[in-house]
């Protein structure tokens, strides 16, 4: 990874909030998902299973919210935006996963 950008440890982090964020997400679909499975188990109770109730919906909206701010803080970040004006982004992205796996 010659050609990426040192990683600052403030970028790492933001980095490892995005994943989190991202995983928290997946979490929460997965827990309604398999909530509704238990509520309505009957094969033809696709319709029930499939609606999400007011809260389960905004939570997920609040989820998204967040991984999408820190997805937006990730890209932004000065190291990036450098990275990508150099045309070293991908190395820098590369670099960027190692070092959030690291920390």
């Amino acid at each position: 990874m010659s050609d990426a950008l040192p990683i600052p440890d403030d970028l790492a982090q933001l980095q490892r909030d995005r994943i989190a964020a991202e995983n928290a997400v997946a979490q929460h679909i997965a827990e309604v998902d398999r909530l509704r499975s238990e509520h309505y188990p009957a094969p033809e109770q696709t319709q029930e299973r499939a609606r999400w109730s007011e809260e389960e919906s905004a939570k997920l909206e609040e989820l998204r919210a967040e991984r999408d701010q820190l997805g937006r803080a990730v890209r932004q970040h000065p190291v990036m935006v450098q990275a990508r004006d150099e045309g070293r982004f991908w190395a820098t992205w590369d670099a960027l996963q190692e070092a959030a796996r690291e920390g």
